[in-house]
């Protein structure tokens, strides 16, 4: 299990981009992405270090972050690259350390590798992509 990224609610994508460039040097790795199934706009940009953020602006009436955004956004989950995806969620089922919120569906924004959510008894909102390693 390795981190991918850190994901940001926000407003506007571009005025974001722009104060994050300014503030942390980072730069996007290509173009915005739309995610209908998600109901988000995706931007992700690049630290130095190679990390990731991947910024999120509601797209559509029924955007799962909108309330994250009125709540004044920020912060919103942390994805971690696992390689075995189904065995993941299954050991987080078995435990009761976590719901499946959102089966594995392709991601448009990382090259349609498939991700799930996951919400623990604590609120927190995690991530899982599968790995790009064959």
């Amino acid at each position: 299990m390795r981190l991918h990224h850190v994901a940001y609610v926000t407003r506007n994508i571009e005025q974001k981009v722009a104060q994050l460039a300014v503030l942390l040097g980072c730069r996007p790795t290509g173009p915005s992405v739309i995610d209908e199934g998600q109901g988000v706009r995706i931007q992700f940009v690049e630290l130095k270090d190679g990390s990731l953020l991947e910024l999120l602006e509601p797209y559509g009436e029924k955007s799962p972050v909108e309330r994250h955004l009125q709540k004044g956004g920020g912060i919103y989950h942390t994805c971690f690259e696992v390689d075995d995806l189904e065995g993941t969620l299954q050991r987080l089922r078995d435990t009761g350390e976590a719901i499946v919120v959102r089966d594995p569906a392709p991601a448009p924004a990382i090259d349609n590798r498939r991700v799930a959510f996951v919400v623990t008894a604590d609120r927190d909102l995690f991530e899982f992509v599968e790995s790009a390693r064959p």
